[in-house]
């Protein structure tokens, strides 16, 4: 399997050399488009003929040219098409890259009770360390979609878990809630509130133990969100489900202390859901709101290991925040698919959809890193990782 992967990097039917083992959603895809440049039905599947064809003088890559097995490796990128694609480890469990960090066990956890937090806009690298967290963050610009976004890497050991952030009923900038619960890593939610403020079904939702909402609907009744949910458990698991598959209470029974309700279901069981499709292509033809859209998501790898992603959408990311860097213009959202099989190459088993567009907040240690914090929607409850003293205070 890595053979064939490095061959379609060789290709660019990969844009970076840091891939799995595992033949998932991400391989089929590429793999479909490489089908579909040399003329073959797109099955995405490797056959032995496909398999002849990549190692042949007639190949053509994903440029469109015919790049044979003996030509040179592909030209050096520069820096911002190199941040089109995150470097994932092929070990999702091997510890996270953070330089000048002090001594780390095994797992990548700090040896010692204290902190260590890198704060680098202008390269777009922000990280958190403890004995019971680790938050890595990392911004990219895909040049293909046009679009910034933020991939948040967040392991967990001992007692550490997601936590709901209350207000106590007023209504802030994200910013300023994540800096009075000093949450080294705060983003919105389901926004259940403005549901029930508009007397619609809110759905499931539980924050911290406690149900706030125990009234959903079918999932296929319409209407956006789906009010699928994903459940975060006491053993530090999460797990997607459909709307009416348990209720308020038995989610509690099952150890449940948050429960999001929005959807679609990006992944789930490492799969796809339902309702995403493996190509753009695809999702066009069923129109399955199918929309660039600012898009927030957080899905889990495996229990005690997490990933956020958050999108930036028109005119939301500030020149500002990269100074003398930003030069390409708005970016522009993504549609949910795109989210998804993001999801999926990060090595999610479970992810669900969030509320986007202005909802969309991403705050780490008290600053906003994905749009000016007063553009931002105010919010009473918001979702966190982590208290750290070293959180900026208002």
């Amino acid at each position: 399997m890595l053979q064939l992967k490095q061959r379609m990097f060789e290709l660019g039917y990969f844009n970076s050399d840091q891939f799995s083992s595992k033949y998932n959603d991400t391989t089929a895809e590429r793999v479909r488009r490489l089908q579909k440049n040399n003329g073959l039905t797109q099955t995405g599947k490797v056959t032995e003929e496909l398999w002849d064809l990549i190692f042949s003088d007639r190949c053509v890559a994903a440029d469109g040219t015919v790049r044979t097995s003996a030509d040179p490796e592909p030209a050096a990128v520069s820096a911002d098409e190199a941040a089109d694609q995150p470097s994932v480890p092929a070990d999702v469990s091997a510890p996270l890259d953070v330089p000048g960090a002090p001594e780390r066990d095994g797992r990548g956890f700090l040896t010692e009770k204290t902190e260590f937090a890198v704060q680098d806009v202008e390269n777009g690298f922000w990280a958190y360390l403890s004995e019971t967290l680790q938050v890595v963050i990392h911004r990219y610009w895909d040049s293909a979609e046009k679009v910034y976004w933020f991939a948040c890497d967040i392991r967990t050991a001992g007692e550490e878990r997601i936590r709901s952030l209350y207000s106590g009923g007023r209504y802030l900038y994200p910013r300023s809630l994540a800096r009075a619960n000093r949450a080294v890593l705060a983003f919105n939610d389901d926004n259940h509130d403005y549901r029930k403020n508009k007397n619609i079904p809110v759905g499931i939702v539980i924050r911290n133990g406690t149900v706030l909402s125990s009234k959903t609907k079918k999932s296929s009744q319409g209407g956006f969100p789906k009010l699928e949910v994903l459940a975060c458990f006491s053993d530090s698991s999460m797990k997607c489900y459909n709307a009416l598959d348990h209720t308020a209470q038995e989610f509690l029974d099952m150890g449940a202390e948050q429960v999001i309700a929005f959807g679609p279901i990006l992944v789930t069981d490492g799969h796809l859901g339902e309702h995403m499709h493996e190509t753009e292509e695809e999702a066009r033809k069923e129109g399955y709101y199918h929309y660039r859209e600012p898009r927030i998501a957080l899905g889990m790898v495996e229990p005690g290991h997490y990933i956020v992603i958050d999108v930036t959408g028109k005119y939301m990311y500030k020149r500002a925040q990269v100074p003398g860097t930003v030069t390409k213009g708005n970016s522009t959202g993504v549609y949910l698919d795109w989210l998804a099989l993001k999801m999926l190459e990060l090595g999610a088993s479970e992810a669900i959809n969030l509320d986007g567009s202005w909802t969309t907040s991403l705050c780490f240690l008290g600053e906003s890193l994905n749009m000016k914090y007063s553009s931002s929607r105010k919010a009473r409850y918001l979702l966190s990782f982590g208290v750290s003293d070293l959180t900026a205070k208002d």
